[in-house]
């Protein structure tokens, strides 16, 4: 197809630096979703390349930071292993390695997921493989599948799959992530947890199943969706309605808004009435850090409302403080909080 044409003699570092390409990366949307998922079918022999650019261009947007050689050295050789067992041109290892130093100088966690998601494709030929997209705490990251469907893994989150066929929509999830799925009446998505599965055709959502938690939740935005549970059969969600699963894997079905269940993929933290049991779980996840509480015990059901967009965890803790007066200490990664 015409419109086509300019990209199909594009290497890895052509689709780093089209303006195009890197708006549709940086502010997906559905006109965008559309065009590169028929690219990616008109010329299959591009598709690895699309997705590694993809990976290069969402590292470079992310905010900076300063990280040592050694952290990233690793992903780099496999990286590079990857392309010379491809047989790439000299030219395209070249700039590759040139577009990988700047992403490195930047941020090692876009950079594992892209080398962990090339390490695993340059195995031996096998019947089924396993990918990873894993996001540590105090990261979030937005990955787009092969069949087109937009992900954004929370802090803490984990999201594989497989390379069979018979499974592309298939996924597994531990932690929290937002689904925007392409639609296909014919062949559902599934979103595995620990607890139950979501299938759905086409739609937005939430899933939080966080394993180190035995209450789980999915959040219906967009469409329909359906939760299969081995003690509750099949439940159907409409927009606006959320289920949540009990510690004793008994359900409610509630109306809520989601956006107060979405923000977090805009970067927005939004605590409505949370005890401060659950509250600190999410701030360790979101900050990157342990939190101690002393006597938590006495204190674990304490309230809290509160929005955090760029605030630090100082000033975080600081507004903490404004609602119920208690004395911290920041140790590196290490907070200790006392309300006595």
């Amino acid at each position: 197809m015409e419109k086509f044409l300019k990209y199909q003699n594009f290497r890895v570092d052509d689709f780093v630096q089209d303006a195009e390409f890197r708006r549709w990366v940086m502010k997906p949307d559905n006109t965008g979703n559309l065009f590169w998922n028929e690219f990616r079918k008109q010329y299959p022999e591009k598709k690895e390349v699309v997705d590694i650019a993809y990976q290069i261009v969402d590292a470079l947007s992310l905010e900076e930071r300063e990280i040592g050689r050694s952290e990233y050295q690793d992903s780099l050789v496999k990286l590079k292993k990857y392309l010379e067992n491809k047989s790439v041109k000299k030219r395209s290892i070249g700039n590759f390695a040139y577009w990988m130093g700047r992403v490195a100088a930047i941020l090692i966690i876009p950079l594992f997921l892209v080398s962990a998601f090339l390490y695993f494709r340059n195995l031996p030929e096998q019947s089924s493989q396993t990918v990873q997209y894993i996001v540590p705490n105090g990261q979030k990251s937005n990955v787009i599948l092969a069949d087109g469907t937009n992900v954004w893994l929370n802090s803490g989150s984990t999201l594989s799959y497989s390379t069979d066929s018979k499974n592309r929509r298939k996924v597994h999830l531990t932690g929290e992530a937002f689904f925007d799925v392409v639609k296909d009446k014919k062949d559902p998505f599934l979103v595995e947890t620990r607890d139950y599965t979501v299938k759905v055709y086409g739609t937005q959502f939430n899933v939080r199943a966080y394993g180190d938690s035995n209450e789980s939740e999915t959040v219906l935005k967009e469409g329909s969706v359906s939760i299969h549970t081995t003690n509750s059969g099949e439940v159907k969600l409409s927009p606006g309605q959320r289920f949540y699963l009990k510690e004793n894997k008994k359900y409610t079905l509630t109306e809520v808004n989601p956006d107060l269940y979405l923000s977090w993929k805009d970067n927005l933290l939004k605590i409505n009435n949370e005890r401060l049991q659950d509250l600190i779980i999410r701030m360790e996840r979101w900050y990157g850090v342990k939190i101690h509480v002393e006597e938590m015990e006495q204190v674990k059901d304490l309230r809290y409302t509160l929005t955090i967009k760029t605030e630090s965890l100082r000033e975080m803790l600081g507004l903490m403080n404004f609602v119920t007066p208690f004395k911290y200490e920041i140790n590196g990664e290490n907070v200790t909080l006392n309300y006595n």
